[in-house]
This record gives structure tokens, C-alpha cells and sequence, in this order.
């Protein structure tokens, strides 16, 4: 048996005891969670709801991560309400993260909307999904967006548009950035990251998630680790262009230069890790 190709005890049969043990108490967090949210929004208003909607939000996001053993470590100042933020994507915690920083909706990849119960927390709390291969869901994502910016509320979207390892980030695009543009508004900035304890695996494999292996297997293996930090900087300007390509291409340079690489497993040792059937192993290695 080996943890990321390591045979450390603490790593294997410790670590699987403590992701058992946070797997369950988390999945009891989250229904909880759930329940409690979707009383809410039953039994309020929808104005009330949707006015202490952030609220909820942040104290969702919080309680997630408490129960997820996620530490975040801020640099900068918040967003002011209302702003639509940017950031690379590097993990489904990444919601979790946002959401509890700021509170606000969220544009994200359709993936998530397939997994039951998951997404139906994440729309009660403001979360559209857009599938990105689609012209008429983009067209649908940014009259959604406009609403939302246009209601007052912060709005969070992943211009990478898929997780990631935390190598580097991915080129921006830039079709929902058109929303700003055309609304003429400044677009705020942040970079994220994660990392485990020194004697652990690196994050960019426990923490980091390109889509494979299934979310929950990958939720398990992440538990296994003591504890994750996420390390957030936000920047210190917005920013704004003209038009959506210069704006892409402007916050990509903005977040690439203040994020922070992840360390990485070397090529060899991703190959002989068990997180990818054999057919998707051939297409991504070639081997």
C-alpha cells in the first residue's frame, strides 16, 4: 500500500484512518450544512435570502474548510462587495476558500453541477455552471453575470476554466471577460496556492485536481494529510481594458506573477500513480 507513491506509515495507514474519520465528518458537515441552508432559503423572503445571501455564504465556506482542515493564510485586502474577482484555479477547495473569504457567487466549470448533492449546495448559495465547450451556455454565463454585477453581488470566476496542478497558470480566456468590459468595470485579482506539511507529498498532487481520479476518491486522499494551508494574495489594483483579449492577457501576467509555483512530483512518478485509467494514462503520457 503507498500514499503518492510513498510507503511512510504516517502517509499510509495513519493517513487512511484520518481520512476515513474527516471523510465522514465532513460528508456530516456538509448534509448538515446543506439542510440548514436549503431551510433558509425555504423559509426567508427571497429578497431577505438573497440580502444575507454573502453572509450565509462566508459562514458556509468557513465551516467547510474548518471541516476540510484547510488553514488559509491571506496576503492583501479583500475585493470591496460587489467586485468581480479573478483567480487561477488549482482545486475543487478553491470554492470552498472564496467562499468563505468573500462570500460571493461563483462561475464555475459544469463538471461540478453532475455531482449530486455537491452542487446542490453550491446553487443555493449563488453558484451558476457553464459548460465553456458550448457558444450558447457562454452566451447564457455572461447575461447571468451581468445580473449578478449588475444586483451588487461579488462574483468569482476561474478564467483558466479547469484545475490544475499548480505548476503554473493556464492562459486565460477570455469570452466571460467581456462582461467587464462591457459594463466598463475593473476587474479585481488573486493568485492561490496550497501546501502540505514538509514530510508529506507535495500539494500539487494530495490538494491539486485535474479531473481524475473521481472527486470523492480525491477528497479522501486529500484527508489523508494533517493539515493544507491555502496561501491567497490578492492584488493591490484592479484592472481594466478595452477589450477582452488585452484584459485576459493583462490579469494572466498580473496572477502569474504573484502566484506561487506548487512543488511537483516528477513526470516519471505521475506515471505511476494510480489516478488515471489506463486509456486516459496513454493519451496524457503517451505511454
Amino acid at each position: 500500500m503507498s500514499y503518492f507513491l510513498s510507503t511512510d506509515l504516517r502517509h499510509t495507514l495513519f493517513g487512511s484512518f484520518r481520512g476515513l474519520a474527516r471523510l465522514i465528518y465532513f460528508t456530516t458537515v456538509f448534509v448538515t450544512g446543506a439542510l440548514v441552508v436549503l431551510m433558509l432559503r425555504a423559509v426567508l423572503p427571497i429578497s431577505t435570502y438573497r440580502r444575507l445571501r454573502p453572509t450565509i455564504s462566508r459562514k458556509v465556506g468557513r465551516v467547510l474548510l474548518c471541516a476540510s482542515n484547510i488553514r488559509v493564510r491571506r496576503e492583501g485586502s479583500l475585493p470591496p462587495d460587489g467586485a468581480l474577482v479573478v483567480a487561477n484555479h488549482v482545486s475543487w477547495a478553491d470554492s470552498f476558500t472564496f467562499l468563505s473569504e468573500l462570500g460571493c457567487r461563483f462561475m464555475v466549470n459544469h463538471r461540478y453541477e453532475k455531482i449530486i448533492g455537491f452542487s446542490t449546495v453550491l446553487r443555493t448559495v449563488g453558484v451558476a455552471f457553464i459548460n465553456r465547450m458550448s457558444m450558447t451556455a457562454v452566451g447564457q454565463a455572461q447575461d447571468v453575470m451581468k445580473r449578478i454585477l449588475q444586483h451588487g453581488a461579488s462574483l468569482m470566476v476561474f478564467p483558466e476554466g479547469r484545475t490544475s496542478r499548480g505548476a503554473s497558470v493556464r492562459k486565460f480566456k477570455s469570452a466571460l471577460l467581456q462582461v467587464p468590459v462591457d459594463l466598463k468595470q475593473p476587474v479585481y485579482w488573486a493568485s492561490v496556492c496550497y501546501e502540505t506539511p514538509r514530510s508529506w507529498p507535495p500539494a500539487s498532487v494530495v490538494i491539486g485536481w485535474e479531473e481524475w481520479p473521481p472527486l470523492l476518491t480525491h477528497i479522501y486522499r486529500a484527508f489523508h494529510a494533517p493539515r493544507i494551508t491555502c496561501r491567497i494574495r490578492y492584488g493591490l489594483e484592479p484592472i481594466w481594458a478595452p477589450d477582452r483579449k488585452t484584459l485576459a492577457e493583462t490579469l494572466h501576467t498580473a496572477v502569474s506573477t504573484h502566484h506561487i509555483a506548487m512543488p511537483q512530483l516528477p513526470a516519471v512518478a505521475l506515471r505511476r500513480i494510480d489516478v488515471a485509467k489506463k486509456v486516459a494514462r496513454r493519451l496524457v503520457y503517451g505511454d
